[in-house]
């Protein structure tokens, strides 16, 4: 897919950002947990919401091969990780 070649780059990023920052000294301060569960608060229902709604699709709309279901699941954890990434970039800037 396409998509992947503009996903990858950019997951990678969000991680760089974000595991230094949820593992390093900057997130075990108060300061830090309070950006770290905020950021979980943003980013958890994402992949839920995201299921939700492409089994919905599956079901009542158009039916997905396995290939298709398969890849747009893969796409709903490194979405949910630039999300984080990003909201705890935005935190940690306005905290």
């Amino acid at each position: 897919m396409i998509i992947n070649i503009i996903v990858i780059p950019i997951f990678l990023l969000s991680l760089f950002v974000s595991l230094p920052f949820i593992f390093g000294e900057e997130g075990k301060d108060e300061r830090g947990r309070r950006i770290v569960s905020s950021a979980y608060t943003y980013t958890f229902p994402i992949f839920p919401i995201g299921w939700l709604l492409l089994e919905t699709y599956h079901r009542n709309y158009a039916d997905l091969t396995f290939v298709d279901y398969r890849n747009i699941l893969g796409l709903l954890i490194p979405l949910t990780f630039i999300v984080l990434g990003g909201v705890i970039f935005t935190l940690k800037r306005r905290v």
